[in-house]
């Protein structure tokens, strides 16, 4: 009698996860996802806020160029290329 509640257990916890990762778990994912994504669109919309309150505080014709600066190996003063030409022995 105490094989067959045991298998029935097992199986009943087996059932029970399938369930769970199956129905609950892509609910609450799904939940989760939605929230964070309008926590996000917050804090965006904010910082597009006072880029546009910025913007309208420049003077009209004003024209400012903003540059980035790229991480390139400098070449400079490395030495020149020379082209190798094979000399053969007579």
């Amino acid at each position: 009698m105490q094989i067959i509640r045991t298998i029935l257990i097992i199986l009943l916890v087996y059932y029970g996860f399938k369930f769970v990762f199956r129905v609950v778990m892509p609910f609450f994912l799904t939940r989760w996802v939605n929230k964070k994504t309008q926590q996000f669109q917050q804090q965006n919309h904010f910082t597009d806020a006072e880029k546009a309150k910025e913007f309208a505080k420049q003077k009209e014709g004003e024209v400012k160029i903003k540059t980035t600066k790229t991480n390139k190996p400098e070449t400079d003063g490395i030495g020149d290329y020379v082209d190798y030409e094979d000399v053969k022995d007579d």
